[in-house]
């Protein structure tokens, strides 16, 4: 159990990064990282040690976070179903960081797919070989979900760069004229 708790602790901070990028929901990424560690507990025999453990841990997340998806779309179709109100939380986040909002606004842009691989790659360092193990996934899709993803972000980062420019452009126009007025 000590050894399970050192691994455990020693990938519990990325695991959960991976699942608040994929659910855009602190919560929701706790819980499920919550059920990812107990089912590594439960499973741990069936771990065979061909990939790394962090790699293991996070093929387990993502089917968690895939089985969640499935689940809560069951419920809100059966809500529907009886004419129930759908309630959509925002998913917005306390972060002190302009720069986090940023990303995590660019990040909603892509599939669950694309953030999934692309965080594994990028942010975890993983091969996109064993990206593709971790998900599941041919390795032609993960390639095309990280370029894919790439190009988002990059679309809508450089929109938003764009946007602000423009508008810091317009204030100084109207702080010129207002000099001029005087």
């Amino acid at each position: 159990m000590d050894a399970f708790a050192e691994l455990i602790g020693e990938s519990q901070s990325r695991v959960r990064t991976f699942l608040v990028r994929l659910c855009r929901d602190y919560d929701l990424a706790d819980d499920l990282a919550q059920d990812t560690f107990v089912t590594a507990y439960q499973k741990l025999a069936s771990y065979r040690g061909s990939g790394s453990f962090e790699g293991w841990l996070c093929k387990i997340a993502y089917n968690r976070f895939l089985q969640y998806k499935r689940d809560d779309k069951r419920k809100r179709e059966i809500l529907a179903q009886y004419g129930e109100m759908l309630e959509v939380e925002s998913g917005r986040y306390d972060s002190a960081s302009d720069i986090q909002l940023e990303l995590e606004k660019a990040f909603s842009a892509l599939n669950h797919g694309e953030v999934a691989a692309i965080t594994l790659c990028h942010s975890f360092g993983f091969s996109h070989q064993e990206v593709a193990t971790i998900l599941n996934t041919p390795l032609g899709t993960v390639k095309s979900q990280i370029r894919r993803g790439k190009d988002k972000l990059k679309e809508v980062l450089s929109a938003t760069i764009d946007h602000e420019h423009d508008h810091e452009h317009e204030c100084s126009e109207e702080k010129a004229d207002r000099k001029v007025a005087l």
